[in-house]
């Protein structure tokens, strides 16, 4: 009885102190950069695609730079601040949010808005064009005084 009570207090503890331990490792972690975390975010100024695609020389160049600022202690944003200042804005896979590169942004978006306006557009006008084509009378125009006579006797046969 008594080893199961400290059995008990040795589980409360550790379970009580895993939450701590797993946001002081998160803090730890979040504040070092390294590089795979940065490869897929830099774009090798050569071929155009992410360090983490590229082996190219240049692409080696920038991995050895990004060491060196991972061993001086920089955190991820002063290392992509660092390659901006080294080897200017397209060094970055995301556009920046501001001046030109905002029309990497909006462009599709005002793209993928104009197609969506001109197909509902274009189904509309397809449907009008069906509905007239077919000889249909169109909806809520005068009905037939014998169609709706018909209609009548049918509906009061079936009592509805």
């Amino acid at each position: 009885m008594r080893q199961g009570a400290t059995l008990l207090a040795a589980l409360a503890l550790v379970i009580g102190g895993a939450p701590a331990a797993a946001v002081a490792a998160t803090q730890i972690q979040g504040s070092s950069a390294t590089l795979p975390d940065i490869e897929d975010e830099v774009m090798c100024t050569i071929c155009g695609t992410t360090l983490q695609l590229s082996n190219s020389p240049q692409a080696n160049r920038e991995r050895v730079f990004i060491n060196e600022l991972i061993s001086q202690g920089k955190d991820k944003e002063q290392i992509k601040d660092a390659l901006v200042e080294e080897y200017g804005s397209e060094v970055l896979a995301v556009p920046s949010t501001e001046g030109f590169d905002l029309t990497a942004w909006v462009v599709p978006l005002l793209a993928a808005s104009i197609a969506l306006v001109a197909l509902v557009l274009a189904a509309l006008r397809w449907r009008r064009a069906t509905a007239t084509a077919d000889g249909d009378p169109p909806l809520g125009g005068e009905v037939d005084p014998a169609d709706e006579e018909r209609l009548r006797s049918d509906l009061r046969r079936y009592e509805i």
